[in-house]
């Protein structure tokens, strides 16, 4: 089993990898109740008073507890998130790593229109599979061999399907689509206009770091 489990992580590229590692660990541990969700959750009074720094990014990993709703959650975020780095971002892995850390930037603005919204994982995964969907407008996707659908139009079926399932969560996904609307647009759009330029551009280290890993 464990053999098997050894295979399922090596079989994601490296950014992907970490991230389901670290949210598996996350959820383990908080099932477990070996750390509590309380000490991870994003609040900014304890980032500010109390220097909790780990906050700004702990929340991401936390999907809620072990059911219906984070398996929902990190099994698109797993499997667009392979696609994009696989094929987007293939031997851009400090690309891919710094677009995670620009979502979770832009997600951190949103938050203080959103007090309630602490632990902003969903949003994680709903900009992933936006991104993908505009990267992939046209491709079609066969959903139970029933309807077929194309790239652009999956983020908002899957928050109707999550509004449908009682997830609660739908201003964390309409989060997640506006922080991967203005990525794609800075991204891939913006520097394309005229007097444009590259915004986004992965740091130096990160960069030396991936090089230094291949």
């Amino acid at each position: 089993i464990i053999i098997m489990f050894l295979n399922f992580l090596n079989s994601f590229p490296p950014v992907t990898r970490g991230f389901l590692i670290m949210s598996i660990s996350v959820n383990f541990l908080c099932f477990t109740n070996i750390l509590k969700p309380m000490n991870i959750f994003l609040n900014y009074k304890l980032v500010i008073d109390f220097f909790n720094l780990w906050r700004l990014f702990s929340h991401i990993f936390f999907f809620g507890q072990i059911g219906v709703k984070s398996f929902f959650y990190i099994f698109f975020f797993i499997r667009y998130s392979k696609a994009l780095e696989n094929f987007s971002f293939q031997g851009r892995g400090e690309d891919y790593l710094y677009l995670l850390f620009t979502g979770n930037s832009i997600m951190l603005l949103l938050k203080l229109f959103v007090p309630s919204a602490n632990f902003l994982g969903p949003g994680i995964t709903f900009m992933i599979v936006y991104i993908w969907g505009k990267k992939n407008a046209q491709q079609l996707i066969n959903l139970v061999d029933i309807l077929h659908i194309k790239g652009s139009s999956l983020p908002f079926l899957l928050m109707i399907s999550s509004h449908f399932m009682k997830q609660k969560t739908l201003k964390l996904d309409i989060m997640g689509i506006i922080a991967g609307h203005l990525y794609y647009y800075l991204e891939e759009i913006y520097p394309r206009l005229s007097g444009g330029h590259r915004v986004i551009s992965s740091p130096k280290i990160l960069r030396t770091i991936f090089l230094n890993s291949k």
